[in-house]
Parts: structure tokens; sequence; C-alpha cells
């Protein structure tokens, strides 16, 4: 059962990276990415630290990054994490938690199925929609049988994405790319300082990604249905 008591805590670390961290990453997803900061902050992605809850109920909501200034080649940098909400969403709860650092700030959410109905606020549900119009962009990226394992390099070790019967018991025929991978290679040709985004359904290695883009920041990522939606400012 999911400990509530993690609501509010803070925990402060500091995060070191070197240019052979960004290269890693830039491998993982194809290339260059604004996201990659959210990998220093994150260690291993959302779901690590939810005390109590059972891993193969976690998927990854949404997802935020801000960033504040220039991200150095090289350097060291304190880390503020906080759980900020766990909101009651009826079939599940939502825990909802930010990264902040001097370079950016990230925010996460992961919904943890089977854990709603205690009575806390439900939450706002904020909507991802694009344009009535063809996008002004699409390009297009062919995941690779093993782009989950090229991802866990970055440090995302869940077992989600790597382990077969973990995966079959979280309901999944085969392990799933990590969200914040497709995240990655979306981003890779999109200029942000700001960006919001809502994963809305998997993605399994090996699958084509078609990603559109319209000029006033929102974007989609699809395979054969839409897996992820948001805006970039």
């Amino acid at each position: 059962m999911l400990d509530h008591s993690i609501l509010g805590v803070v925990e402060v670390r500091e995060q070191s990276w070197t240019a052979g961290d960004a290269e890693v990453y830039a491998a993982a997803v194809g290339g260059d990415s604004p996201a990659f900061p959210i990998t220093l902050a994150q260690h291993g992605g959302p779901q690590l630290g939810l005390t109590g809850a059972d891993m193969t109920q976690v998927l990854h909501a949404t997802q935020s990054l801000v960033l504040h200034r220039p991200l150095p080649a090289a350097g060291t940098m304190p880390v503020t994490r906080t759980v900020t909400d766990i909101f009651d969403k009826g079939s599940g709860a939502l825990v909802v938690s930010t990264w902040d650092t001097p370079y950016f700030s990230t925010r996460s959410s992961c919904f943890v199925k089977g854990e709603g109905g205690f009575g806390g606020p439900r939450g706002e549900s904020p909507a991802f929609t694009v344009p009535d119009r063809a996008p002004d962009t699409t390009w297009t990226f062919q995941t690779s049988d093993d782009q989950a394992l090229r991802y866990r390099e970055t440090g995302d070790v869940n077992p989600m994405h790597a382990d077969p019967e973990f995966a079959r018991r979280a309901g999944f025929s085969r392990p799933i790319l990590h969200g914040l991978c497709t995240l990655g290679i979306t981003l890779r040709h999109i200029e942000l300082s700001t960006v919001d985004c809502r994963f809305t359904a998997p993605v399994y290695p090996g699958q084509l990604l078609t990603v559109d883009c319209w000029r006033t920041g929102e974007f989609r990522t699809r395979t054969d249905r839409v897996v992820l939606v948001g805006k970039a400012v």
C-alpha cells in the first residue's frame, strides 16, 4: 500500500555529471535533446521513491520541464526533491513530485492503480490538445528493439522496461519503452524554455514514432495511436 507519509517530504542532494553522461543520453534518444536535464534530477525516473507502492501498478502520467539557464557540459548542482501532492483519482492515486535545481525545474506525476478512494482531493486534470488543423511539421523516428536497454544506461532501471515477467504482471505483453525516452526523442527538434506533456499510451521498443508539431508550440507523438501530447514554449 502506498505510504502517504511521503507527502511533503523534501530531499536535498548533490548531483554531478560529465560530458560523457550527455553522450550516453544522446545515444539513448537518437541525438541531443533538451529533455536531458530530467535524467540528472530524477535518477531512474519518477516511479522510484513511491514507498509502499506496488511498482507493477505505477504509470508515468505527466512531465514538465522549465529551463532557467544553460546547463554546463559538466558540473555539480544541488537538487531538491519534494513530494507536493497525492490526489485521489478514484481508481488510483496520483503522486506529484518536483525537482528544483539552479539550472532547471522539473515536475512529474505518477498514477498508482488501485490506490484511490482514500478521500483526498481529486486535483485538476489539465487538458492537452492540439490545433484542429494539419501539423506544421511532421517527422519520424524508428525505435530499435533494444531502445529501452539503451535508455536504461542513463540510470532509469525500472524493471518495467527490461524484465519481461515484471512487464507481464503490469499488464503488458513485454517490456515497454520509458516515457522519458519517448519524450527525449520527441523534443529533439523542438526549441523550448518550458514544456508540459501527458503520456497517453505505452510504446514498445521497435515501434515507429511519428511526431507532429505546430508553430504555436503544441506537439503529439504517435504509433498506431497517440502516445504523448504536450506543449512547448
